[in-house]
């Protein structure tokens, strides 16, 4: 059975484009027709501009998580593995959910595993996907292994949620204070130090600042900010996006506020990863290797990698862990706890919610200090242009007072 993309219009007469699974171009045709559909255009995907799409095209992790949930509750139904995939692929309203899922399962159906299908889809699975596939698989326990993978998934989603949600709004409220601020001192600001250009006394202190920043933002900043676009793409070319960013990185965890949210989300993916492959049978150093992939931060990963390469070697898991610095000594101490008892795969499911739940706390307590923080410093730049501006005006006033 193969995939073919189709362009057809449907019984309300708007056109509709898809992808369907069916083992001939005719066949294909037919089934479009039975669904109430007129074809204009029926083309097979070949695999060769399937796996460039692939790369072009992913799953978001919202339809990862639905996908494998699906999935999950149809195999434990009773529905085989293709058959599943296609109920799937037709019900889905996402491009590329239905595409990928149907493909799959015309994959399924020429004989290939589903391990060596979803192989296909880089982008949209990870190693970690995979490899709790391949675990199931073997184990013959599909529908257990998705039904946990989907759980991790969602998890996986609410710490993603959690960050942009934390982040959006100061994000917002700066870059709105910053245009306003910027479009003040372009255009305000000289309009009015104009009136002073007369006055033969000389202007308060804040009020020349203010003046030079409006002729530094309307002048050469324009020139300097493409000097640093430059220069950043030649650090990109000359020293390469990974060490780059490894630099970059290494500086990040040193920032207070923002080191304790990189390091509790990044282990909170880790040692989730690492209790589900477990869990699942995976050898403990390539379960580690998976696992540690899952971190975001290339310098916490690279101190991780360094010191878990030490587990092949004999030492323990929470003797490597506890070399670097970055990991809290809470995680260290049960991962030790696990070890001694027998319960690995259930310690570090509780290092996950200990990093889960320190991660949320810091993220409630930053945005309940950046928010008026970010009010505080916009409400004082307004009140020093508004006084830089004042000031002269009062010594005028006083001037004509006088005279």
């Amino acid at each position: 059975m193969a995939a073919f993309d189709y362009v057809a219009i449907n019984p309300n007469g708007k056109k509709e484009k898809g992808i369907i699974a069916a083992d001939s171009l005719e066949i294909a045709r037919r089934e479009l027709r039975n669904r109430k559909l007129a074809p204009i255009k029926v083309s097979e995907v070949s695999s060769r501009n399937f796996l460039f799409r692939s790369f072009q095209r992913k799953i978001s992790l919202k339809n990862l998580v639905i996908f494998t949930r699906q999935l999950s509750a149809l195999t434990s139904g009773g529905v085989v593995l293709d058959r599943a995939l296609k109920l799937i692929g037709d019900q889905s309203s996402n491009s590329q959910l239905k595409e990928h899922s149907l493909t799959l399962a015309s994959r399924i159906e020429e004989g290939f595993s589903f391990t060596e299908a979803l192989k296909e889809f880089p982008q949209s699975f990870d190693r970690l996907f995979i490899s709790l596939v391949s675990a199931g698989e073997k184990a013959g326990d599909m529908a257990g292994v998705l039904d946990r993978t989907a759980s991790y998934l969602e998890r996986k989603s609410k710490i993603q949620q959690d960050i942009t949600g934390a982040l959006i709004y100061p994000a917002v409220l700066l870059s709105l204070a910053f245009i306003i601020v910027s479009l003040m001192l372009i255009f305000v600001v000289p309009s009015v130090v104009d009136q002073f250009a007369n006055l033969n006394q000389e202007l308060p202190l804040i009020t020349r600042w203010l003046i030079g920043l409006s002729n530094f933002i309307s002048g050469p900043a324009l020139w300097i900010l493409l000097i640093l676009v430059l220069s950043l793409l030649f650090s990109f070319r000359f020293f390469g996006v990974e060490k780059l960013f490894t630099i970059v990185d290494k500086y990040l965890l040193k920032i207070p506020v923002l080191k304790g949210f990189l390091i509790n989300s990044n282990l909170a993916r880790f040692t989730t990863s690492l209790s589900i492959l477990r869990n699942n049978d995976i050898p403990i150093v390539q379960a580690l290797e998976i696992s540690t992939a899952t971190i975001s931060n290339s310098h916490l990963r690279s101190n991780l990698e360094k010191s878990l390469s030490g587990v092949s070697e004999g030492n323990s898991l929470a003797q490597c862990l506890s070399s670097v610095p970055q990991i809290p000594p809470m995680v260290t101490q049960l991962v030790a706890s696990g070890e001694r008892s027998g319960e690995l795969e259930n310690m570090l499911s509780k290092a996950a919610d200990f990093l889960d739940m320190e991660f949320q706390q810091s993220t409630k307590i930053a945005m309940n200090l950046l928010e008026p923080m970010v009010v505080v410093i916009m409400g004082t730049i307004v009140a020093s242009i508004v006084v830089a501006v004042l000031l002269p005006l009062i010594q005028m006033n006083n001037l004509s007072l006088i005279g």
